[in-house]
């Protein structure tokens, strides 16, 4: 009698067992329930993230495996001739009902570079772990977060566009890499938002 119930116990404590490695295998994305990753494809990607060829790669690197991704991109306020100054645009990317990453890109004007960086930056992320790098007037990233202030309105107090795009979710890819792949794809954005404002002072940004 003692042998029988030894051996349901057993089998029991084994069945639970099962059901809490695969409930943790499954909730990791692991083997034997990983889902295939979706393509990002060059014809969905956000035509405010600038060439689809580049964005693409960068996209790929900073973004976490997805069954499926998604962008959503508009222009709500675009600017019309050289006497509008406004311009907005967004670019939503998400991955399996999940915000991955906002780019947006608008036109205003600060008197000092340094407010400008901490209004962009502090919402977002710590003001500690950004780095400048090269493009427009000013520009600083971490590994969540790119920001670029470009120039494009000559005339009076000439206006600029503030460009960021932010990490909401990263993949595997290490601090540096995330970095450098949210630079590149704010550098494409904010050529791209140069040229859709009509502005017409130096952007300063190389692609």
């Amino acid at each position: 009698m003692a042998s029988t119930r030894t051996r349901y116990l057993l089998a029991g404590g084994a069945t639970l067992f099962l059901c809490l490695a695969g409930g943790i295998l499954y909730a990791l994305g692991l083997p034997p329930f990983d889902t295939k990753t979706g393509e990002i494809k060059a014809s969905e990607v956000c035509k405010t993230l600038g060439p689809s060829s580049r964005s693409v790669a960068s996209l790929k690197l900073v973004l976490p495996g997805k069954s499926s991704y998604s962008f959503d991109d508009t222009v709500t306020d675009p600017r019309r001739d050289d006497t509008d100054d406004s311009y907005t645009s967004f670019c939503f990317v998400g991955g399996d009902g999940k915000q991955l990453l906002v780019a947006t890109a608008e036109m205003l004007q600060y008197e000092n570079t340094d407010e400008w960086v901490k209004d962009m930056v502090e919402k977002s992320v710590s003001g500690s772990t950004v780095q400048p790098f090269s493009a427009g007037d000013k520009a600083v990233a971490s590994d969540k977060l790119a920001v670029i202030y470009v120039p494009c309105v000559s005339r009076g107090f000439g206006r600029h566009l503030s460009v960021a795009v932010e990490l909401k979710e990263h993949g595997g890819a290490s601090d540096d890499q995330l970095r450098e792949g949210l630079i590149s794809l704010a550098r494409n954005a904010a050529l791209f938002a140069h040229q859709n404002a009509k502005c017409d002072a130096p952007a300063k940004v190389t692609g």
